[in-house]
């Protein structure tokens, strides 16, 4: 079953791009503009020795889950989402349950549950931390891209974002602190929690709660709330951004609307758009940012102050 199988269904999305024509031609120019870094989405391949490239067969469990991942990610079909929050990775000798804070992840485009998971427990192990996946199921790689330019361009949400609010919110309510981390895709989702947040009269006062780091962005705006930020003297809800300048998608997204994007943006010039090949050994080492952004002082389970807030908001 393809994911938009029903002829309501593409009319419907064809009167939204109509309707939002120019704002299709500008992310035409964008993709335009910023082709010549496309090459780079996969390379370097298997870069660093310290992570499990998703791109190598021998990071997975077994071959079939190898040869799974590369046929989800080009082959169009309707997928259901592998975690909703309820599957958690967790780093090699973990015994701290950490029950005044929860972490969550939200994947990127065309990534199936054993990248997923393979992302997911990355990120476990550089945060010693437990973490929470909130899988975004893959319709293959040319289905996603549609997917997003109707969530990012326009603004049309899709169906894991609702989902994925309750969850986060959820656990804003009985935890002190609420961690999110998105990558790629997961970014729009992310931007979408923060928006929806912020409009919930019966949640908003929890936003202080929630800090999301976004990597490899590919959001055109992230919005945090002015009042809340000058009441908390740092950005409400806190976030980062971590992208590799040579990230088509990276600037095609964050990097091209800096103007609308809350939070500090951390940038070095590599090059590759995939989680555990280009991102996770470089934030672990803090190459991004002088080893001076928050979730870098999250590395090896250490827990930052409650001072330890870039203050770089628009």
């Amino acid at each position: 079953m393809f994911p938009f199988d029903a002829p309501k269904k593409l009319r419907k999305l064809s009167e939204r791009f109509i309707d939002n024509s120019s704002s299709i031609e500008k992310d035409a120019l964008l993709v335009l503009e910023h082709l010549w870094t496309l090459p780079y989405l996969f390379s370097p391949f298997n870069s660093e020795a310290s992570t499990k490239s998703e791109l190598h067969w021998k990071s997975y469990n077994n071959l079939f889950d190898y040869v799974s991942a590369g046929i989800q990610a080009v082959l169009p079909l309707e997928r259901k989402a592998y975690s909703t929050g309820t599957i958690a990775c967790n780093p090699e000798h973990f015994t701290h349950s950490g029950d005044s804070e929860k972490w969550f992840f939200i994947n990127g485009i065309a990534t199936s549950p054993p990248v997923a998971i393979l992302n997911c427990r990355e990120l476990a192990r550089v945060f010693h931390r437990s973490v929470h996946l909130i899988h975004t199921p893959t319709y293959g790689a040319v289905w996603d891209i549609i997917d997003s330019v109707t969530a990012r361009t326009l603004r049309k949400d899709g169906i894991l974002s609702r989902p994925a609010y309750d969850l986060v919110k959820e656990a804003l309510v009985t935890h002190d602190k609420v961690v999110l981390v998105g990558h790629s895709q997961g970014t729009i989702v992310a931007s979408y929690i923060a928006r929806k947040l912020l409009k919930d009269k019966k949640y908003r006062h929890l936003a202080p709660k929630l800090e999301i780091y976004c990597i490899a962005g590919v959001a055109d705006s992230f919005r945090i709330d002015k009042e809340l930020s000058e009441e908390f003297k740092r950005g409400v809800p806190y976030v980062e951004h971590f992208v590799n300048t040579l990230d088509f998608f990276g600037r095609i997204g964050v990097l091209s609307h800096l103007d609308h994007t809350a939070g500090a943006v951390f940038s070095t010039d590599r090059k590759g758009h995939l989680l555990n090949d280009h991102y996770i050994a470089a934030l672990e080492r803090g190459e991004y940012c002088d080893q001076q952004s928050r979730l870098f002082k999250y590395v090896d389970g250490h827990t930052p102050s409650e001072t330890d807030f870039v203050h770089h908001i628009y």
